[in-house]
């Protein structure tokens, strides 16, 4: 019986990893300074590298960093004329179950953005999204470069308008809503994963990283122009 098991699950691994591949085939982008081209076929799309958004980051006056530890991340931003002024954060772990970036916790903090507003080199990201589309993107690319190809992120619903700003704040950046984890006994594996009631969200890590270089490659232009 536990060999029956032990086969069955094999089998499943390797079903998950078989039908991840795609058609058209994609080359990574694993380190600072290598070329990336997302998909060979129909159409070539080239992401960032990470070189790169660390360079956009810095001329709009951020330091941007990223860690790890463990399935463990974390992307930290800060004011690039004062590096012990946080900005903003964003964390969460890889889920190797469906190969999941699982998105804990994103947060930019407003008084420290007013504060840094006033120094000469900010200019707070460049896009509508403020530094919150770099911690982002850096956050997609460590998904991506282990192989992971989903990302997900939980609007967790525990005061009425700011969940609502949540999820209008994730559709616009590109997830889809897949469905309200409540309290029903059916939804209780999601919240024992992201402890709590909300809104999951998910998208495809490659088609958010399409979308948002083209908003990237956008913003750079417009500073470049000035």
């Amino acid at each position: 019986m536990i060999k029956t098991l032990l086969l069955l699950a094999i089998f499943i691994f390797v079903l998950e990893q078989v039908s991840s591949w795609s058609s058209n085939s994609f080359v990574l982008k694993t380190s600072r300074g290598s070329s990336t081209k997302l998909f060979e076929g129909d159409f070539v799309d080239e992401i960032w590298t990470e070189d790169q958004l660390l360079d956009y980051a810095s001329s709009e006056g951020i330091e941007l960093s990223f860690t790890t530890l463990g399935p463990g991340y974390r992307a930290v931003v800060r004011a690039k004329q004062n590096t012990s002024q946080v900005l903003g954060y964003c964390e969460g772990f890889l889920r190797p179950g469906g190969k999941v970036l699982h998105v804990d916790k994103m947060e930019v903090f407003k008084k420290m953005m007013q504060q840094a507003s006033n120094e000469k080199l900010f200019r707070g990201g460049g896009t509508i999204y403020g530094p919150g589309l770099l911690l982002g993107y850096m956050c997609l690319l460590h998904g991506k470069m282990n192989g992971y190809a989903t990302a997900e992120f939980l609007a967790i619903d525990d005061e009425e308008n700011q969940h609502r700003k949540l999820v209008q704040y994730y559709k616009r950046s590109g997830f889809k809503i897949i469905k309200y984890v409540g309290d029903d006994y059916g939804n209780i594996p999601d919240r024992l994963i992201w402890g709590g009631r909300g809104t999951l969200m998910r998208e495809n890590i490659d088609t958010l990283l399409q979308s948002w270089t083209t908003t990237l490659e956008k913003a750079k232009k417009k500073s470049s122009a000035k």
